[in-house]
């Protein structure tokens, strides 16, 4: 076993650096290191419109399915409020067990990793708390999150690790004492600057959202949260049209500007018009984003007949390659 998990820590580094270079050319557009064979050119400047009337309609109709359980989401809840059998929501428990799994909850198969979880915290519940984590060997600890299936095991030991120690150290090992007195959203996002992953900006409006959503987090201004970009949100965004490119290609990272900024400002400003809060339509889009959109399963989609089903768009991981087609 020692044996096998050394060499998964080595293709983790490989993977990681291989990553984070890809990620490093996109954001200086020299992609033609990585992707030459595409036949991509360098790109400065990528011009983008929103098509806020589409933003809209679309905007309402998910709402209304979504909320109502209508079509395709009848019957659905998302991964991460769907409880293990022995978990008591609103207690100290569900809180780490939120923090621990949403800690990891990047670059993989959400329902899977959701799913996995809550079979390892009905069997093992104790592994999801600071004071094991940090008394066990980091080996013990990092079998463990690979087999909920974190992309990275040595670095979600590391993030577990990290985590734990922070909660221990100023919260008594309670993530609800983040907030002992409500807070905004900005100064939420400075205490978790302490917290690797949780810190960036798709996970940290995802906890937020999570956690104010169950109580576990007094936020202030929740209702202002923007809504959590990622590649599932994104593909939704640009398949669907809202999101139009208007010169002829665009390679960028799905959390990164321009597209995060311009994403967010499009739901943002629906969510305005709606009369509701910006990360209310995450829950919605993610699901057709992930569950549908991914696939092209257009057939199943309740926001069908107002789709552009963008097509010359793809996802490298969170990278977006798009080039403009002539349909």
């Amino acid at each position: 076993m020692e044996g096998l998990l050394d060499v998964l820590d080595f293709l983790d580094k490989v993977e990681m650096c291989l990553f984070y270079y890809i990620e490093w050319c996109v954001k200086r557009s020299v992609v033609n290191a990585i992707f030459g064979g595409l036949g991509l050119k360098k790109t400065v400047k990528t011009e983008f419109v929103i098509d806020d009337l589409k933003a809209l309609k679309i905007a309402a109709k998910l709402f209304s399915e979504f909320y109502n359980r209508k079509g395709v989401f009848e019957g659905y809840s998302m991964p991460e409020y769907v409880l293990p059998r022995n978990l008591k929501e609103g207690t100290r428990e569900h809180a780490l067990f939120l923090t621990y799994v949403i800690s990891i909850d990047y670059m993989t198969d959400a329902e899977k990793l959701w799913r996995k979880s809550r079979g390892a915290y009905e069997l093992h519940p104790e592994r999801f708390t600071p004071e094991e984590i940090l008394k066990v060997s980091p080996r013990t600890v990092e079998t463990f999150v690979r087999k909920l299936g974190a992309r990275f095991g040595s670095g979600a030991v590391k993030t577990w690790v990290a985590i734990s120690k922070v909660l221990l150290d100023k919260y008594d090992g309670d993530p609800r004492n983040i907030t002992k007195e409500p807070l905004g959203i900005v100064d939420m996002k400075k205490r978790l600057n302490d917290f690797p992953y949780l810190r960036g900006n798709k996970l940290s409006n995802f906890y937020i959202r999570v956690m104010g959503e169950k109580g576990l987090f007094k936020v202030k201004n929740l209702e202002e949260l923007d809504i959590p970009v990622d590649k599932q949100v994104a593909r939704f965004t640009i398949y669907t049209g809202v999101l139009k490119l208007l010169d002829k290609q665009f390679i960028g990272c799905a959390q990164d500007n321009p597209l995060r900024s311009l994403i967010e400002g499009a739901w943002r400003q629906v969510a305005k018009t709606l009369g509701t809060a910006p990360w209310k339509l995450d829950e919605p889009i993610w699901t057709i984003g992930s569950k549908l959109c991914s696939e092209r399963k257009c057939g199943k989609c309740p926001v069908e007949d107002l789709c552009d089903k963008t097509k010359g768009g793809t996802f490298k991981e969170n990278t977006v390659i798009w080039r403009k087609t002539l349909d």
